[in-house]
């Protein structure tokens, strides 16, 4: 079952490395119309873009471009409805979505898709997918992003809310409405328990993952999610924050599938066949455990049964093994044979040719001593082999 597995597995790396180019352009423009449509979604103020023509010509730019440039084409869409909306409040959203992102590539730079993925995963109900895979593929530096982007998401859904009181209280009403969201944004209690729990996620989850245990990202994904779960809940309780536990469990189980996905992706290993081994200098005594990766691919199965004969018959084993299966010995049993049918013919002839002829026999003996170094050298090598893992 493993070796099937991890040969599918090997057939979508030889897949995806063939045709990357296309395959990540593809990724792209899903994501950009993800992206955008989301925006449409929860903002929509100005209907020129409220669109999907925008939506799937943004996607298509984006397609052919860097990956930091979704971030930009988002960013400057969600100014563009705020704009039409109230300019103050498209100012307040620059000013603080501004600030993230210095401090948020000030502290994790080059992961800026990890800030649009926040909100993306709160609009579909997923959240935990988030702290369980960055805590599988990151480290607890994630914790920021997360962060940043728990308070992006609960900042366009207070606007989204409240469009109407922006858009009819005039300039001062305006001023005093964008006082209120700030100070109810950051004492937003589901968002702090979010953060808090997210946060404690990502950290369970990558120190877990880490452990010298068996199947340590299967139990760092289920621990991760159950520590979430509880959090929340917890928290809820004591905050008197409404949570649907229904759609809570059910992005859980979401999370814990995706963790699995990424297990058989980038840690596929077989721990049947873990080995630990310990050495030591004049200072330290080392503990290192070695598990193999396993690999379906039968042509790679049988390149490392080639080199492993290689390398106890010192590198060239196998030429030297098809050695006496070459037709010059062949011939010269041929021509042994020849010469007895001519020993029959006469004793003169039969001596002569004998002398004559005897001397071209060295070659068996040249072969038995080459069979026998042979076998000295393999002897060697195996008995060396041994005593080295006794050492180790």
């Amino acid at each position: 079952m493993n070796t099937t597995v991890a040969g599918a597995k090997g057939q979508l790396g030889q897949f995806y490395a063939t045709y990357s180019h296309i395959i990540d352009r593809v990724a792209r423009f899903i994501f950009g119309i993800l992206l955008f449509a989301g925006v449409n979604h929860i903002t929509g103020y100005m209907g020129r873009l409220d669109s999907w023509v925008v939506v799937i010509g943004l996607a298509v730019i984006c397609a052919f471009l860097p990956t930091p440039f979704l971030t930009l084409f988002g960013f400057a869409l969600l100014l563009a409805h705020l704009s039409s909306l109230s300019l103050p409040v498209m100012g307040v959203v620059a000013v603080l979505f501004l600030i993230m992102f210095a401090l948020y590539f000030h502290f994790t730079p080059g992961h800026t898709i990890m800030l649009l993925l926040v909100p993306i995963a709160f609009w579909f109900k997923i959240p935990a997918v988030i702290p369980i895979a960055f805590g599988l593929m990151g480290s607890p530096a994630f914790a920021y992003p997360i962060a940043c982007g728990c308070i992006a998401y609960y900042s366009l859904r207070y606007i989204h809310t409240y469009a109407k009181t922006f858009d009819t209280s005039g300039l001062a009403g305006t001023m005093t409405r964008i006082s209120t969201w700030i100070r109810e944004l950051f004492t937003n209690k589901e968002m702090w328990l979010y953060i808090f729990a997210f946060t404690i996620c990502l950290w369970a989850v990558c120190m877990i993952r880490k452990r010298d245990v068996a199947h340590s990202w299967k139990l760092a994904t289920l621990l991760g999610a159950l520590i979430d779960v509880l959090i929340l809940a917890i928290g809820a309780a004591v905050l008197g924050v409404k949570l649907n536990i229904g759609v809570v469990l059910l992005g859980h189980l979401a999370a814990i599938i995706v963790g699995l996905i990424l297990e058989y992706l980038f840690f596929h290993v077989d721990y049947k066949h873990r080995e630990s081994i310990q050495f030591e200098d004049d200072d330290y005594v080392y503990y290192v455990s070695a598990v193999p990766k396993v690999k379906g691919n039968e042509s790679e199965q049988r390149e490392v049964k080639r080199l492993t004969h290689e390398s106890e018959t010192g590198g060239s084993g196998e030429d030297r093994t098809e050695r006496p299966k070459n037709k010059k010995p062949s011939s010269q049993k041929s021509k042994g044979q020849q010469k007895g049918k001519g020993q029959q013919k006469g004793k003169g002839q039969q001596k002569g040719k004998g002398q004559s002829k005897g001397k071209k026999t060295p070659p068996p003996a040249k072969k038995q001593k080459w069979e026998n170094g042979m076998t000295d050298e393999l002897l060697m090598t195996q008995s060396l082999r041994r005593d080295l893992e006794k050492e180790l």
